[in-house]
């Protein structure tokens, strides 16, 4: 997985290095909604249902409940915060 080029911010997207800005996406409404209009959170949330969907095949809002804003401050990656949410729901390690 590439590094982290860009944690964006309220107007600026969150970046992979290597990869384009993630783009808010209003298609999934309850994601609209929890980000909030803040694009770098917005772009690291679908990150990280990305990365929960990949191992499990459920989005991140499929998962308990989790404060997932304080995870985007504390610049935890995408992959980590993910791993770290499916491991807290005892989803076993690859």
């Amino acid at each position: 997985m590439s590094g982290i080029a860009s944690w964006g911010s309220e107007t600026e997207p969150f970046q992979f290095a290597g990869k384009n800005p993630i783009p808010r996406n209003d298609r999934d409404p309850t994601m609209a909604s929890y980000t909030a209009g803040h694009l770098g959170f917005h772009g690291w949330m679908c990150a990280v249902d990305r990365a929960i969907w990949r191992r499990t095949g459920l989005g991140v809002f499929d998962l308990p409940d989790r404060y997932w804003r304080d995870a985007y401050e504390e610049q935890i990656p995408p992959a980590e915060a993910a791993q770290e949410a499916l491991e807290d729901e005892g989803c076993p390690l690859e």
